[in-house]
């Protein structure tokens, strides 16, 4: 078994995608990015990957073209129809105990705490089944104060701090996964 990461990929954005991608490659986990439309960089990525990894094996000296072939990236794109949760249900129905989800919806984490996934948000934090109660609380406070009109939250841009944060934390999370399965 193999580090197997899935991506909320309709909540988390571009930017950190490619910082998903890349670690995925890196680590030779096999990713898997959910959404409602297809992501032309993602896209991208896993066919750079697969002409990478079929590159490498020509260097290690594999001849025979027809199983350089089948060698492609373990990075791949699931596009489910459109709809409210599609993406959602998607990864709750195909995700496992122990596999990395990355989300920044707390109703899916929540979810997938259920199953015995470990999820990180898009900020560099690992939702845990001590806190998930409280930020579920705390959101539908929110959704009740903006359905009064007392605010509108709105969503603070990702910063190159927020960035390092979360790239800290998918290493961090990458490699104790690598350790637990040796």
């Amino acid at each position: 078994m193999s580090v197997y990461i899935w991506v909320d990929a309709d909540s988390v954005p571009t930017n950190l995608r490619q910082i998903i991608l890349r670690a995925a490659s890196r680590t030779d986990a096999t990713c898997r990015f959910v959404a409602d439309r297809d992501l032309k960089d993602v896209r991208q990525f896993i066919a750079d990957d697969t002409f990478q990894r079929r590159q490498k094996a020509k260097e290690e000296g594999m001849t025979d073209e027809t199983e350089i072939k089948t060698i492609k990236s373990k990075i791949s794109i699931i596009v489910v129809q459109s709809g409210e949760n599609s993406a959602d249900d998607y990864i709750v129905q195909n995700a496992d105990k122990s596999q990395l989800c990355i989300t920044h919806d707390i109703p899916l984490a929540s979810r997938l705490l259920e199953k015995g996934c470990i999820v990180i948000d898009d900020r560099g934090r690992q939702y845990t089944d001590s806190d998930i109660r409280a930020k579920l609380s705390d959101r539908l406070v929110n959704q009740e104060l903006r359905s009064w009109g007392v605010f509108s939250e709105q969503q603070k841009k990702i910063d190159a701090s927020k960035q390092k944060d979360f790239a800290n934390m998918l290493d961090r999370t990458l490699t104790h996964m690598m350790k637990e399965e040796q």
